[in-house]
Protein backbone atom coordinates (compact mmCIF):
# COMPACT_ATOMS: atom_id res chain seq x y z
CA UNK A 1 0.00 0.00 0.00
CA UNK A 2 1.15 3.53 -0.62
CA UNK A 3 1.82 5.74 2.16
CA UNK A 4 0.25 9.31 2.84
CA UNK A 5 2.02 11.74 4.26
CA UNK A 6 0.42 12.81 7.95
CA UNK A 7 0.73 16.00 9.68
CA UNK A 8 0.52 14.87 13.14
CA UNK A 9 0.27 16.69 16.94
CA UNK A 10 -0.65 15.90 20.22
CA UNK A 11 0.52 13.13 22.30
CA UNK A 12 -0.36 8.79 20.97
CA UNK A 13 -2.45 7.26 23.50
CA UNK A 14 -4.97 10.39 23.74
CA UNK A 15 -8.38 10.73 22.07
CA UNK A 16 -7.45 10.66 18.08
CA UNK A 17 -8.98 13.03 15.84
CA UNK A 18 -8.55 12.26 11.84
CA UNK A 19 -8.75 15.50 9.69
CA UNK A 20 -9.76 14.83 5.91
CA UNK A 21 -9.35 17.79 3.84
CA UNK A 22 -10.85 18.68 0.68
CA UNK A 23 -10.20 18.77 -3.31
CA UNK A 24 -6.86 20.64 -4.23
CA UNK A 25 -5.93 21.90 -0.92
CA UNK A 26 -4.23 19.67 1.82
CA UNK A 27 -4.01 18.12 5.82
CA UNK A 28 -2.11 21.30 6.19
CA UNK A 29 -5.69 23.27 6.26
CA UNK A 30 -5.95 21.80 9.56
CA UNK A 31 -3.15 22.88 11.07
CA UNK A 32 -5.03 25.71 13.75
CA UNK A 33 -7.49 23.35 14.31
CA UNK A 34 -4.75 21.09 15.77
CA UNK A 35 -3.33 23.16 17.36
CA UNK A 36 -6.34 24.36 19.36
CA UNK A 37 -6.79 21.04 20.17
CA UNK A 38 -3.82 20.25 22.10
CA UNK A 39 -5.70 17.31 24.46
CA UNK A 40 -6.04 15.30 21.14
CA UNK A 41 -3.36 13.01 18.93
CA UNK A 42 -4.43 14.97 15.39
CA UNK A 43 -3.77 13.24 12.68
CA UNK A 44 -4.24 14.97 9.17
CA UNK A 45 -3.39 13.14 5.87
CA UNK A 46 -2.56 14.54 2.54
CA UNK A 47 -4.61 12.48 0.76
CA UNK A 48 -3.90 11.19 -2.72
CA UNK A 49 -2.57 13.46 -5.24
CA UNK A 50 -2.55 15.92 -2.69
CA UNK A 51 0.04 18.46 -1.00
CA UNK A 52 3.19 15.99 -0.41
CA UNK A 53 1.07 13.10 -1.02
CA UNK A 54 1.25 14.38 -4.63
CA UNK A 55 3.10 11.44 -6.12
CA UNK A 56 0.58 9.26 -5.51
CA UNK A 57 -2.37 8.55 -7.90
CA UNK A 58 -5.62 9.01 -6.67
CA UNK A 59 -7.55 5.66 -7.70
CA UNK A 60 -11.02 5.85 -5.59
CA UNK A 61 -12.72 6.81 -2.42
CA UNK A 62 -13.00 3.48 -1.68
CA UNK A 63 -9.04 3.04 -1.86
CA UNK A 64 -8.49 6.35 0.26
CA UNK A 65 -10.75 4.79 2.93
CA UNK A 66 -8.71 2.04 3.23
CA UNK A 67 -5.83 4.19 2.96
CA UNK A 68 -7.23 6.41 6.04
CA UNK A 69 -8.54 3.07 7.77
CA UNK A 70 -5.00 1.73 8.06
CA UNK A 71 -3.44 5.06 9.55
CA UNK A 72 -6.08 5.15 12.03
CA UNK A 73 -5.17 1.03 13.04
CA UNK A 74 -1.31 1.66 12.90
CA UNK A 75 -0.95 4.75 14.67
CA UNK A 76 -3.75 5.27 17.44
CA UNK A 77 -3.35 2.56 20.36
CA UNK A 78 -7.16 2.43 20.55
CA UNK A 79 -7.16 1.97 16.97
CA UNK A 80 -10.18 4.09 17.01
CA UNK A 81 -10.69 7.97 16.32
CA UNK A 82 -13.08 10.50 15.69
CA UNK A 83 -12.72 11.85 12.06
CA UNK A 84 -13.76 15.39 10.50
CA UNK A 85 -13.98 15.22 6.94
CA UNK A 86 -14.68 18.67 4.98
CA UNK A 87 -15.70 18.57 1.33
CA UNK A 88 -13.59 15.74 -0.76
CA UNK A 89 -13.11 14.92 3.06
CA UNK A 90 -16.35 14.10 4.13
CA UNK A 91 -16.81 12.13 1.11
CA UNK A 92 -14.49 9.74 2.36
CA UNK A 93 -15.52 9.83 5.67
CA UNK A 94 -19.27 9.04 4.11
CA UNK A 95 -17.24 5.82 2.79
CA UNK A 96 -15.73 5.43 6.64
CA UNK A 97 -19.17 5.15 8.19
CA UNK A 98 -20.13 2.52 5.26
CA UNK A 99 -17.83 0.11 6.05
CA UNK A 100 -15.41 0.92 8.76
CA UNK A 101 -17.66 1.96 11.52
CA UNK A 102 -15.75 -0.11 14.15
CA UNK A 103 -12.55 2.18 13.78
CA UNK A 104 -14.91 5.77 14.45
CA UNK A 105 -15.94 7.54 17.36
CA UNK A 106 -17.72 10.85 17.01
CA UNK A 107 -17.81 12.23 13.17
CA UNK A 108 -18.42 15.04 11.32
CA UNK A 109 -18.73 15.48 8.14
CA UNK A 110 -18.95 19.02 6.45
CA UNK A 111 -20.17 20.30 3.22
CA UNK A 112 -20.67 16.47 1.48
CA UNK A 113 -23.77 14.92 0.52
CA UNK A 114 -25.16 11.76 -0.82
CA UNK A 115 -28.12 12.36 -2.96
CA UNK A 116 -27.78 13.29 -6.88
CA UNK A 117 -28.40 16.45 -8.10
CA UNK A 118 -29.30 17.64 -11.41
CA UNK A 119 -27.00 20.09 -11.94
CA UNK A 120 -23.83 17.19 -11.85
CA UNK A 121 -23.56 17.02 -15.49
CA UNK A 122 -22.96 20.81 -15.90
CA UNK A 123 -20.73 21.11 -12.64
CA UNK A 124 -18.92 17.76 -13.70
CA UNK A 125 -17.95 19.58 -17.34
CA UNK A 126 -16.68 22.67 -15.41
CA UNK A 127 -14.76 20.80 -13.35
CA UNK A 128 -13.29 18.96 -16.50
CA UNK A 129 -12.69 22.60 -18.03
CA UNK A 130 -10.49 23.89 -14.91
CA UNK A 131 -8.55 20.71 -14.13
CA UNK A 132 -5.90 21.22 -16.75
CA UNK A 133 -5.57 25.40 -15.47
CA UNK A 134 -5.23 24.45 -11.88
CA UNK A 135 -2.16 25.53 -11.08
CA UNK A 136 -2.85 29.27 -12.54
CA UNK A 137 -3.22 32.30 -10.19
CA UNK A 138 -7.29 32.83 -11.70
CA UNK A 139 -8.53 29.69 -11.02
CA UNK A 140 -6.74 29.36 -7.70
CA UNK A 141 -8.15 32.61 -7.10
CA UNK A 142 -11.43 31.55 -7.86
CA UNK A 143 -11.45 28.72 -5.57
CA UNK A 144 -10.50 30.86 -2.87
CA UNK A 145 -13.37 32.94 -3.60
CA UNK A 146 -15.42 29.90 -3.85
CA UNK A 147 -15.20 28.42 -0.24
CA UNK A 148 -14.47 32.23 1.85
CA UNK A 149 -11.00 32.50 1.32
CA UNK A 150 -7.42 30.15 1.47
CA UNK A 151 -4.58 30.63 3.17
CA UNK A 152 -0.97 31.54 0.81
CA UNK A 153 -0.03 28.09 2.42
CA UNK A 154 -3.56 26.64 0.81
CA UNK A 155 -3.00 28.04 -2.31
CA UNK A 156 0.91 26.71 -2.90
CA UNK A 157 -0.71 23.19 -1.95
CA UNK A 158 -3.20 24.22 -5.05
CA UNK A 159 -0.40 24.75 -7.27
CA UNK A 160 1.29 21.65 -6.82
CA UNK A 161 -1.55 19.26 -6.78
CA UNK A 162 -2.26 16.39 -9.50
CA UNK A 163 -4.90 17.74 -11.49
CA UNK A 164 -6.27 14.45 -12.94
CA UNK A 165 -6.17 13.33 -8.77
CA UNK A 166 -8.07 16.55 -8.25
CA UNK A 167 -11.02 15.69 -11.03
CA UNK A 168 -11.46 12.16 -10.46
CA UNK A 169 -11.94 12.71 -6.77
CA UNK A 170 -14.19 15.14 -7.48
CA UNK A 171 -16.54 12.99 -9.79
CA UNK A 172 -16.15 10.22 -7.41
CA UNK A 173 -17.02 12.52 -4.11
CA UNK A 174 -20.09 13.76 -6.26
CA UNK A 175 -20.86 10.00 -7.16
CA UNK A 176 -20.96 9.20 -3.18
CA UNK A 177 -24.42 7.92 -2.57
CA UNK A 178 -27.16 6.87 0.66
CA UNK A 179 -25.93 2.94 1.65
CA UNK A 180 -27.71 0.58 3.98
CA UNK A 181 -24.38 -0.16 5.39
CA UNK A 182 -23.64 3.89 6.69
CA UNK A 183 -27.16 4.30 7.53
CA UNK A 184 -26.99 1.81 10.20
CA UNK A 185 -23.72 2.91 11.67
CA UNK A 186 -24.20 3.92 15.27
CA UNK A 187 -21.41 6.14 15.47
CA UNK A 188 -22.26 9.73 16.58
CA UNK A 189 -22.61 11.73 13.23
CA UNK A 190 -23.47 15.43 12.94
CA UNK A 191 -23.89 16.95 9.29
CA UNK A 192 -23.02 20.18 8.74
CA UNK A 193 -22.98 22.23 5.66
CA UNK A 194 -23.30 25.67 4.68
CA UNK A 195 -26.92 27.66 4.04
CA UNK A 196 -26.89 27.56 0.00
CA UNK A 197 -26.32 24.13 -0.01
CA UNK A 198 -29.32 23.72 -0.87
CA UNK A 199 -28.42 19.73 -1.99
CA UNK A 200 -26.01 18.94 0.80
CA UNK A 201 -28.66 20.03 3.32
CA UNK A 202 -31.12 18.13 1.92
CA UNK A 203 -28.80 15.00 1.83
CA UNK A 204 -28.07 15.67 5.63
CA UNK A 205 -31.88 15.86 6.49
CA UNK A 206 -32.24 12.97 4.92
CA UNK A 207 -29.30 11.00 6.65
CA UNK A 208 -30.14 12.55 10.18
CA UNK A 209 -33.54 11.02 9.92
CA UNK A 210 -32.23 7.69 8.88
CA UNK A 211 -29.23 6.89 10.73
CA UNK A 212 -29.58 6.17 15.13
CA UNK A 213 -27.24 8.51 16.18
CA UNK A 214 -26.89 11.48 13.41
CA UNK A 215 -28.03 15.33 13.74
CA UNK A 216 -28.39 17.86 10.88
CA UNK A 217 -27.45 21.53 11.39
CA UNK A 218 -26.80 24.69 8.66
CA UNK A 219 -24.85 27.83 9.37
CA UNK A 220 -27.09 30.58 8.14
CA UNK A 221 -25.38 33.04 5.39
CA UNK A 222 -22.86 30.76 4.39
CA UNK A 223 -22.02 28.57 1.04
CA UNK A 224 -19.58 25.89 0.89
CA UNK A 225 -16.35 25.67 2.88
CA UNK A 226 -17.86 27.79 5.27
CA UNK A 227 -14.81 27.51 7.50
CA UNK A 228 -12.91 29.82 5.43
CA UNK A 229 -14.94 32.62 6.39
CA UNK A 230 -16.34 31.71 9.80
CA UNK A 231 -13.31 29.24 11.39
CA UNK A 232 -13.72 30.33 15.08
CA UNK A 233 -17.49 29.15 14.36
CA UNK A 234 -15.98 25.63 12.79
CA UNK A 235 -13.53 25.25 15.16
CA UNK A 236 -16.15 25.59 18.11
CA UNK A 237 -18.04 23.13 16.44
CA UNK A 238 -15.59 20.43 16.62
CA UNK A 239 -14.73 21.16 20.40
CA UNK A 240 -18.11 20.71 21.06
CA UNK A 241 -19.07 17.65 18.75
CA UNK A 242 -15.53 15.41 20.01
CA UNK A 243 -16.03 16.52 23.30
CA UNK A 244 -20.40 15.57 23.33
CA UNK A 245 -20.85 18.76 25.10
CA UNK A 246 -23.75 21.65 23.22
CA UNK A 247 -23.23 22.70 20.02
CA UNK A 248 -22.31 26.81 19.54
CA UNK A 249 -25.21 28.73 18.82
CA UNK A 250 -24.67 29.19 15.14
CA UNK A 251 -25.70 26.20 14.03
CA UNK A 252 -28.92 25.81 12.92
CA UNK A 253 -31.18 22.32 13.28
CA UNK A 254 -32.49 21.36 9.66
CA UNK A 255 -35.90 21.40 9.01
CA UNK A 256 -35.94 21.14 5.37
CA UNK A 257 -38.05 17.96 4.40
CA UNK A 258 -36.11 15.03 2.56
CA UNK A 259 -37.15 13.10 -0.49
CA UNK A 260 -38.48 9.89 0.57
CA UNK A 261 -38.75 8.06 -2.55
CA UNK A 262 -35.19 8.80 -3.80
CA UNK A 263 -33.94 7.44 -0.78
CA UNK A 264 -35.99 4.47 -0.38
CA UNK A 265 -35.18 3.58 -4.03
CA UNK A 266 -31.22 4.07 -3.63
CA UNK A 267 -31.48 1.69 -0.60
CA UNK A 268 -33.75 -0.70 -2.32
CA UNK A 269 -31.18 -1.00 -5.02
CA UNK A 270 -28.32 -0.99 -2.57
CA UNK A 271 -29.94 -4.22 -0.72
CA UNK A 272 -30.64 -6.09 -4.38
Amino acid sequence: MDYLHVYESGVPGSPAVMFLHGAAVSGRMWSDHMARLSGYHCLAPDLPGFGRSNSLRWRSRFETADQIADIIESRTPARRAHVVGLSLGGSVAHTLLAHRPDLLDRVIVDGAGVLPWRGNGPFTLGLAAIAPFLHLRPVIAALSHAVGGLSELDKMDIQRASRRSFLRSWIQANATRITQAEVTASCPTLLVAGERETVVRTSNAALAALMPNAVARYVPGTGHGWLGSKPDLHFAMVEAWLAGTRLPDGLVPETVHWPEPVVDRILAAEQG
